[in-house]
């Protein structure tokens, strides 16, 4: 039997797969299985996928209509058969020894039911660009848990049960399905914290990047911290979050153009006229963005919270 389950969901990601597959199967810790989903992808992800799964037995291929991210990975925590599940996308890199000391951590600390790391920054080339230092401890989770995201979803290692018993993924979240999870985790009572070093690449690029998906992910997180608090003050959720998504899924014409702008300017370099033009940007869409006024609000107050 596996100890680990690695468990990825693909829908068109052609373009890192192989590269991100090779990582995972190059892990010095060996025992494991590797649970991929091709979630009815058109492109040539399945040809990738089936060039590896004929040369590596511990990976499983499971092929389907697209039902999107958070149903695909509750189908692989479903067929897993690992005591822990961990995840990775299909365009991020694991580096050699993230499964053995998430594994030996884990192993050595069983009150923890669910760990992640710091990771580092690519680009489309596979350069790293900057770094990304998370929270380690879990108190400093709990006081920035809606502030900030307490564990990257592509660096989650965790107990089988965390999974299980919390339900796994939201399905009718179709974006920041792993916040949600995690402060659902939180709110029932499990333990979390981040391994205080970097094991995984995330890839970051411009071509990545869609105003709409932005601005739609932002308002899903906001709903999640919005379920949290009200399970927090009455045991229970209160909000219709169908009737919310519905809401949250409309945007305006308007808000597309200045986030869009907004994101634009995120990736210039960090010459004095490109940060006089990043400050200015900012102050537009502060002004003129509903989304981008609560983005910035809350990142102030996650830099204040000590």
């Amino acid at each position: 039997m596996p100890e680990i389950s690695v468990i990825m969901s693909v829908f068109n990601g052609e373009d890192f797969l192989a590269e991100s597959i090779q990582s995972v199967l190059a892990q010095s810790f060996k025992n494991f299985e590797f649970i991929i989903i091709d979630d009815g992808s058109n492109d040539n992800s399945s040809e990738v996928i089936r060039s590896f799964e004929a040369l590596d037995p511990r990976i499983r291929f499971i092929t389907q209509k697209n039902q999107g991210l958070a149903r695909s990975l509750n189908i692989g925590i479903k067929n897993s058969k690992g005591k822990y599940i961990a995840r990775i996308d299909a365009d991020d890199i694991c580096y050699e020894s993230r499964l053995k000391k998430q594994f030996t951590f884990m192993e050595k600390n069983p009150s923890i039911d669910l760990i992640g790391s710091s990771v580092d920054v690519i680009d489309e080339n596979g350069s790293v660009t900057a770094s990304k230092m998370q929270a380690s401890s879990f108190d400093e989770i709990f006081k920035k848990r809606y502030f900030t995201s307490p564990i990257l979803h592509i660096t989650f290692f965790g107990k089988r049960s965390f999974f299980e018993c919390n339900n796994g993924y939201r399905e009718n979240f179709i974006f920041a399905q792993d916040y949600d999870l995690v402060l659902r985790g939180i709110d029932s009572g499990s333990v979390m914290l981040n391994i205080n070093e970097k094991l995984v690449q995330y890839r970051d690029f411009q071509r990545k990047i869609n105003a709409l998906k932005f601005i739609q992910q932002f308002r899903i997180t906001q709903l999640a911290i919005k379920l949290s608090k009200e399970r927090s003050r009455f045991g229970i959720e209160v909000s219709d979050v169908d009737q919310i998504l519905n809401k949250i899924m409309a945007v305006k014409k308007l808000d597309i153009f200045i986030v869009n702008i907004f994101l634009k300017s995120y990736f210039l370099n960090s010459s004095m006229k490109n940060s006089l033009l990043k400050k200015g940007v900012s102050m537009m869409a502060f002004i003129l963005s509903r989304d981008i006024r609560k983005l910035i609000t809350r990142d102030i107050m996650a830099y204040k919270i000590k």
